[in-house]
């Protein structure tokens, strides 16, 4: 089966990972993918299977060409692939995807992974008149607080909808590096509003722990985080290396006293899901889609901290230590929820032409 996996832009993104991890899968069961970027925005060091074919609709991100070219190049790179189903990932893939399938006559899968409030007002409108035009046929969701926040907004209109958790895919961990030395705790995550940074430097600077705190990542906030350090105090113990690769940030992870994510909205964050699946201790704020991601069988790996309280998360600092341990038994269940098997079983089941080997060992 041929099935083009369409996403906005190339970077080092949950959402790139994810259309890159399903696009392997294909190949590996036997598919034959072609994984479409509408435009390239910068380097990243994800493993993409040789079978996958990559194409990239415009170099660069420049808006006039993304509204006008999009469209056109998608449909004639969709149509020299010969593609049978259209997956597409993040808001603006969603758009022109649900266009082209409607003018190729392709089945068209979507996947939401923010919650709606995040999306512009036009984007909501676009998405709603499309799917009310009869462009989308099966909506996914990175999870159910995401699916929640839709609301009503498609009623009225008969799709079908299912909630499909990212995955981890580890081919091979014995080729991670080795964790580097240092009392630290963790955060992952591009330096904006959104990921809540400053929080943790605050309570750093209230709390009695007197290790490091690493933030992995970069982006617009990054000069305000490092002037509210040095008016703290800690800015020799807030280190910000930048972005790191997929085997590095792993290798920080199983090094960390604990992983922490203070995030102001998420959609199902792949860092948290890295640092479960390395049994590393979590503490994450008190939004429903971080809620949800730490929880199984009715008990929680970690702490669920309010998302607004400095003295919580600077008491959860004072307290840690060495020998922290999420429940044995929630660790397991969470990992077989974010196992490849799993995010490619339910990925067969929108694809009944797909071969069987998409599901298997998914359990």
């Amino acid at each position: 089966m041929r099935i083009a996996v369409v996403v906005t832009q190339y970077e080092a993104g949950g959402a790139q990972k994810a259309a890159i991890n399903l696009a392997n899968g294909l190949v590996r069961a036997g598919c034959s993918p072609t994984l479409i970027f509408l435009y390239k925005k910068a380097e990243a060091d994800f493993h993409i299977e040789p079978g996958v074919v990559v194409e990239y609709l415009l170099p660069e991100k420049r808006p006039i060409s993304l509204l006008l070219l999009s469209l056109p190049r998608l449909v004639r790179t969709l149509r020299r692939a010969g593609a049978e189903r259209i997956i597409a990932f993040t808001h603006y893939a969603n758009l022109y995807s649900a266009m082209a399938g409607k003018l190729l006559g392709v089945p068209v899968v979507v996947s939401h992974r923010n919650p709606l409030f995040s999306y512009g007002r036009l984007t909501r409108l676009a998405d709603r008149w499309l799917a009310m035009l009869g462009c989308l046929g099966t909506v996914t969701y990175v999870s159910g607080a995401v699916r929640d926040s839709f609301g009503d907004h498609y009623a009225g209109v008969t799709l079908r909808h299912k909630v499909i958790y990212n995955c981890i895919d580890r081919q091979d961990d014995s080729q991670l590096p080795s964790p580097p030395e240092g009392n630290y705790l963790l955060a992952v995550g591009r330096l904006s509003e959104q990921k809540n940074h400053a929080l943790l430097i605050e309570a750093l600077a209230r709390s009695r722990y007197t290790g490091d705190l690493v933030i992995l990542g970069e982006g617009e906030c990054r000069a305000a985080l490092e002037a509210l350090a040095e008016r703290l105090g800690v800015a020799s113990r807030v280190k910000m290396p930048g972005v790191k690769s997929n085997a590095e940030v792993n290798a920080w992870l199983r090094g960390a006293k604990a992983f922490y994510m203070p995030s102001r909205y998420e959609g199902m964050s792949n860092a948290l899901l890295e640092a479960i699946v390395s049994r590393t201790y979590t503490v994450v704020s008190n939004v429903p889609a971080q809620v949800e991601a730490v929880t199984a069988m009715e008990g929680t790996y970690g702490e669920v901290l309010d998302i607004d309280d400095i003295d919580a998360w600077s008491a959860s600092m004072d307290a840690m230590r060495d020998d922290l341990q999420p429940p044995a038994e929630i660790a397991d269940a969470l990992a077989k929820r974010y196992s490849f098997e799993r995010f490619m079983a339910d990925f067969q089941s929108l694809l009944p032409d797909a071969p069987d080997a998409l599901g298997r060992d998914a359990g």
